[in-house]
């Protein structure tokens, strides 16, 4: 069933499936919205749709639905506030599907409890897909997606573990979604110093670092990570508003995996981040098959 706004129609490809999963959907731009919406029909969900995200609050109580799609910038109500709104009464998974880069946006829908976020730009398919993912993921608890260690299913034996380093928390916030998305182990460390603790603890598989830290820069801190233990495996992204020819030099010596430009783009973070995390998870399997 299709609402906008008071028009409701009925769709014979969901009207006889009485579990078929219910996704609320608000996006003020029309045609968007209409073209999410039969998407979804067509992929077999029940549909509701709101043209902004004042009009999505009131329908979420007597919808009950299984997941919500919501637009970042919406009139009356925006996408976070929308699920700040939503987050007082339910748990479900909240996707923001957006055309911001903005990371204080990002920080901000974080902040209010969005579990995911699609780039407009890579089309309603991926989005379809991660609404796919959560529901198949069944959450049954809220599950907040900042903190400072993110579990992982138990049964998982390929789980990464990623120490994110930066004094900039924005930064950190913005990379820990991604890896939160991805169920993946998440360690944060704010200087070189806490992060060498860190590293001795967790033996993380991936670091991401700001490359001026606020006790060391980082490829000192690569260097303090070898004494501890044979990093041949480790994978190394490293982040800056500034590079140089000499910094490009140094990373080259260090290993490192790849560059990620401040300030970040949640896009060009989202695609790093999950290749290498892929790569990691390679690593891992290649490891187990071995022991095996």
């Amino acid at each position: 069933m299709i609402i906008r706004g008071t028009e409701i129609a009925s769709v014979n490809a969901v009207k006889n499936n009485a579990s078929a999963p219910k996704i609320l959907v608000a996006e003020d731009a029309d045609d968007l919205r209409d073209a999410i919406v039969l998407i979804l029909i067509e992929r077999g969900y029940k549909v509701q749709a709101a043209r902004d995200g004042h009009e999505a609050t009131l329908m979420f109580p007597e919808f009950a639905p299984d997941l919500v799609v919501l637009d970042m910038r919406m009139p009356k109500m925006s996408g976070p506030n929308t699920c700040a709104a939503i987050r007082k009464i339910s748990n479900v998974p909240v996707i923001m599907f957006t055309s911001s880069n903005d990371a204080d946006e990002v920080k901000d829908a974080i902040i209010k409890g969005a579990t995911d976020f699609v780039l407009k730009t890579t089309g309603v398919i991926e989005l379809t897909d991660r609404i796919a993912y959560h529901l198949d993921q069944s959450v049954a608890v809220e599950k907040p997606i900042i903190q400072k260690t993110v579990s992982v299913a138990p049964s998982s034996k390929t789980a990464t573990t990623t120490l994110i380093v930066d004094a900039d928390e924005n930064a950190r916030s913005v990379i820990s979604a991604v890896l939160t998305r991805l169920n993946q182990n998440v360690i944060e460390a704010s200087t070189a110093a806490e992060a060498i603790v860190r590293f001795k603890q967790n033996k993380p598989d991936i670091v991401i670092t700001e490359r001026a830290l606020p006790d060391m820069d980082g490829f000192n801190m690569f260097k303090e990570f070898d004494r501890v233990r044979n990093n041949k495996n480790l994978l190394k992204l490293m982040m800056s508003s500034r590079l140089s020819p000499e910094a490009n030099r140094k990373a080259h010596f260090a290993g490192i995996t790849n560059f990620l430009n401040k300030p970040l783009d949640p896009g060009k973070v989202e695609m790093m981040v999950a290749d290498c995390v892929r790569k990691a998870i390679r690593v891992k399997k290649n490891r187990l098959a071995k022991v095996a």
